[in-house]
């Protein structure tokens, strides 16, 4: 047994084993958001470019110190390269575009592009920086997730509108309405049918961030006739 595991073989398990806490940590965060890359997404990318990582600069060490091969030179750049452009593909898939042309996903992907980076330099036996990296990930994530006085977040809400009356007096009518939860309407879409004209958009509210109060608002208005929060 002694000679298949040797201290060296130890290091590296060291590192796969902190690179799976560190994605661990990261997944951790993501999952308790309901995103769609959780815990076991994050701790498999991380400990795969751990692994990769270790293998870029580590697997060819025999061939190297073989005698009959002198002369012989490894890039070992090339498997850290391939991490960067494979995971890319995948970081690209977990983006959604949705009818109304909103994006989601972005921040889950480039926590994904974090938590390669972090595998990579953790597997490249870079402690510090890897460590380093998973706090400065948390701390970005708990931070700008809660409404500070220099940042605050924007809630959407797709809704549908009915005007009974004259469509135009009703419309600007419903804009000041609005206009006084500072909401802002965006991709509008308008029909008119027999019972009345029907308002299709998408609000964004500024200072109403909590989910609550926004469906208390939008209960409210009486020409709302369907509301989604997202």
């Amino acid at each position: 047994m002694g000679s298949l595991i040797n201290s060296t073989d130890l290091v590296f398990l060291f590192r796969i084993l902190l690179a799976i806490c560190a994605g661990a940590v990261i997944g951790y965060e993501r999952e308790h958001r309901l995103k769609v890359a959780g815990i076991r997404t994050h701790i498999l990318i991380s400990m795969a470019s751990a692994l990769m990582m270790i293998i870029s600069k580590h697997a060819f060490d025999d061939i190297l110190m073989t005698t009959d091969l002198q002369g012989v030179g490894l890039d070992v750049s090339r498997v850290a390269a391939g991490i960067i452009a494979g995971m890319g593909i995948f970081s690209g898939g977990i983006v959604f575009i949705g009818k109304r042309g909103n994006v989601s996903g972005l921040t889950t992907a480039a926590g994904i592009w974090a938590t390669i980076g972090i595998g990579m330099v953790i597997g490249a036996g870079m402690y510090v920086v890897g460590i380093g990296c998973v706090i400065f990930v948390e701390l970005i994530q708990f931070i700008l997730h809660r409404d500070l006085p220099v940042y605050r977040h924007a809630s959407f809400v797709s809704a549908t509108f009915r005007l009974k009356g004259d469509p135009d007096a009703d419309y600007e009518k419903l804009k000041e309405k609005l206009k006084g939860y500072n909401a802002k309407m965006n991709s509008i879409k308008w029909e008119k049918k027999e019972d009345g004209s029907y308002i299709s958009c998408y609000l964004e509210f500024r200072s109403a961030s909590d989910r609550d109060e926004i469906i208390r608002i939008m209960n409210g208005i009486e020409e709302v006739v369907e509301f989604e929060v997202t």
